[in-house]
């Protein structure tokens, strides 16, 4: 089978890291795989396997007046020379181009939602990008039942509902008689991760935990902002941003407690991996539900309503006093490798892919 993703880049992203390990999990298989990037970077900060074709078609886009008719000649291109089985896009402006660029080809394309529809791609041009996703796309693939329901009923007709994949080989476990005084976040540093939510969380627990430092792994437009408010705090002591990491497991596994304080996600990888480590976790409520789909609320973690720093510090407190509590909540967490193993997941999207090609081909 050969599967083709569009994507904009592999930088450093959870749909970056869901290609990633999809990618490498159906070149195991047996399967044909390459990714044609339309973005900035022709690299990939995820490990792929020497069998995964990275194609960029920035170079061409670059100097062209305009580029999007760059990026449908490019995948078509591709698509024609090489026949793919199947396109897939994690993009919502990628997909209606790609949609574009295979009509009349039969190959079936598969759009997946990875973020809160109702919070992302709102401008006008993102909103036609959408109607052209939703008419022309032969499958969809949702995260969470929350997202699903944000459209349409004849896009929630031909869908589905699939986690994000976690590789957990050679994956770190939280080991509760060596953890440090470490609270620990990780992602992108933008306005949808709240992080200055965390830090006026933490800010209020200081006082009490005062052996305790914040961790915020990750990197984005706004560090400067983040680092000038934990001065404006007089955390700069406590509060540390060293950049986003590989590898990130290794960093994080020996804290004390994961929080992730995003107003949305689609579904949160960073809670995900926390959780498969055995990491106490606290959780906003971020829209759409992704991390309801993960977290029962007190049992293998919490979950606090989103931008209310004073409910986080209080969850996160209890947490941190409360080690038997928080060390069944680390056991229950693990327990999401099961849902979430990367071969049940991946083969999943495979038995999509050969239901989709079956329809668009009549069969």
């Amino acid at each position: 089978m050969k599967c083709l993703f569009v994507a904009s880049s592999m930088n450093f992203g959870g749909a970056e890291r869901v290609m990633s390990i999809l990618a490498n999990s159906w070149c195991d298989k047996g399967c044909e795989v390459k990714i044609l990037l339309t973005g900035t970077s022709a690299q990939s900060k995820y490990t792929l396997s020497k069998q995964v074709e990275l194609i960029s078609c920035f170079s061409d886009a670059k100097k062209a007046i305009v580029p999007h008719l760059v990026i449908v000649k490019a995948v078509r291109s591709l698509c024609k020379l090489w026949k793919p089985d199947v396109v897939i896009s994690f993009y919502n402006d990628i997909a209606a181009l790609t949609a574009v660029a295979i009509t009349g080809l039969r190959i079936p394309l598969i759009y997946s939602e990875r973020n809160d529809p109702n919070r992302v791609n709102q401008r006008k041009v993102d909103k036609i990008y959408r109607k052209i996703v939703e008419h022309r796309a032969d499958e969809f693939v949702f995260q969470t039942t929350g997202a699903q329901e944000c459209y349409p009923k004849k896009v929630q007709k031909r869908s589905v509902v699939i986690l994000n994949p976690l590789d957990v080989t050679g994956f770190p476990t939280h080991d509760f008689t060596v953890e440090k005084k470490e609270i620990v976040t990780v992602g992108r540093l933008e306005p949808q991760k709240n992080q200055k939510l965390l830090i006026n969380a933490f800010s209020e627990l200081a006082r009490d935990f005062p052996d305790y430092t914040l961790i915020i792994y990750g990197e984005g437009s706004l560090r400067n902002e983040l680092e000038n408010y934990v001065i404006s705090k007089g955390l700069q002591s406590k509060v540390v941003l060293p950049g986003a990491k590989n590898n990130i497991q290794e960093y994080i596994k020996d804290a004390s407690l994961f929080v992730l304080s995003s107003d949305y996600e689609g579904i949160p990888n960073a809670l995900i991996e926390a959780m498969a480590i055995g990491l106490p976790c606290v959780s906003t409520d971020c829209s759409p539900g992704g991390a309801r789909e993960l977290i029962a609320d007190g049992k293998n973690g919490a979950i606090v309503e989103c931008g209310n720093p004073q409910m986080l510090a209080k969850a996160m407190e209890f947490v941190l006093k409360d080690r038997e509590k928080a060390q069944e909540m680390g056991i229950n967490a693990k327990k999401i490798c099961v849902r979430v193993d990367k071969d049940v997941v991946c083969d999943s999207w495979l038995n999509l892919i050969k239901d989709s090609r079956g329809k668009k081909n009549g069969v």
